[in-house]
């Protein structure tokens, strides 16, 4: 009906998007949080598969659209995120990243995982003046604000449970730009896990 795939083949999830589909997605991201602009069926729909997917599933579909927002936006706020996860992975990758320290900490399946850390003030110093729209390299996407705003518009589509259970997620969007992290190791220490 809203001209996207979702197919199941071998068991596996996959969400497929036309390339004016995914151009289409990204603007009324962008526009959501720049011009408070309404949440549109299709990027509900981009959003909940997302949400709901675990990292095998997230296929080209979902990659594309980020990097068109990515791309595209410049974010007006600049905390500290962090992720975890049990390899660093290549450079440009994009991954979703919490501010909520005690959130990464609790994504954390062992105690030999990274911890990943970027300081958005840092990063995007002179994004502006350096970038054009199209270009930007080191911004991030606050997916928490969209999901905010939904819940104080009366859902905006979205399941009360979804977004009772992933506001708290406190989840960005970013890249992956090896030169402007910090990295760690969560070490058991006892009762508590401490960096090294």
């Amino acid at each position: 009906m809203y001209g996207y795939s979702l197919e199941l083949m071998d068991d596996k999830f996959r969400y497929r998007l036309s390339g004016n589909q995914k151009i289409e997605i990204a603007q009324n991201l962008i526009d959501i949080l720049e011009k408070d602009s309404g949440i549109t069926e299709r990027t509900i729909t981009f959003i909940d598969n997302w949400i709901r997917t675990g990292p095998a599933e997230k296929g080209k579909a979902f990659f594309d659209v980020w990097d068109i927002v990515l791309r595209n936006y410049l974010p007006k706020t600049r905390p500290v995120l962090f992720r975890t996860c049990a390899e660093i992975g290549k450079e440009g990758k994009i991954a979703s990243f919490t501010a909520r320290l005690e959130c990464a900490r609790r994504f954390t399946r062992d105690n030999s995982e990274f911890l990943i850390i970027c300081d958005t003030k840092e990063t995007l110093m002179c994004e502006e003046e350096v970038y054009r729209p199209g270009e930007y390299a080191h911004t991030f996407y606050p997916l928490v604000e969209v999901l905010k705003k939904a819940e104080s518009c009366g859902g905006c589509g979205f399941s009360q449970r979804l977004l009772d259970e992933y506001i708290g997620e406190d989840e960005y969007i970013m890249r992956i730009n090896l030169t402007d992290i910090h990295c760690f190791k969560w070490e058991s220490a006892r009762d508590c896990s401490v960096l090294r």
